[in-house]
């Protein structure tokens, strides 16, 4: 075996599982075009919230510390005139109340989270954008998509 093709192997090999391994992470940092985003809902708010894109009445998001802040009024509803955002599971979401801010959890089900449902859709009326989720315990999101009690509960 030549002494070119060792090297090859041995540099090579991993290299390429690097590439691999952290490609996408380091695709995600380079090209991602939008920051991570802060949802802002009001203290003690449960139920479905909204925020609607790319209104042209609406003022643009703003960055707070590197992340995009999406701060839901009284109703949890947001009107912007920024583009949706990415939703790459980075999120964070917070109950506020004046400047204080409380961590919600969107841990998933059975964890005991309170975010729930994230989703992108299109508003048929006018063909722009939204971003729509339920705040809110286990037990009442369940109810509020599931009110005869047919989901599978937690074991």
């Amino acid at each position: 075996m030549s002494r070119a093709l060792v090297i090859g192997t041995v540099l090579g090999l991993p290299i390429l599982i690097a590439a691999f391994v952290l490609g996408p992470a380091a695709f995600d940092l380079i090209f991602r075009r939008q920051a991570p985003e802060r949802f802002l809902v009001p203290s003690g708010y449960k139920g479905w919230a909204r925020v609607d894109f790319r209104q042209k009445d609406a003022a643009p998001l703003a960055i707070e510390n590197g992340r995009t802040l999406l701060k839901l009024d009284d109703h949890a509803s947001l009107r912007t005139s920024s583009n949706p955002p990415s939703l790459h599971g980075k999120d964070e979401f917070f109950y506020y109340t004046g400047g204080r801010r409380t961590p919600l959890s969107n841990a998933g089900v059975c964890k005991g989270g309170m975010v729930w449902q994230i989703e992108t859709m299109v508003d048929e009326r006018n063909s722009t954008p939204f971003v729509r989720f339920f705040i809110g315990t286990e037990a009442e999101y369940r109810h509020a998509v599931d009110p005869n009690n047919n989901m599978p509960g937690c074991e």
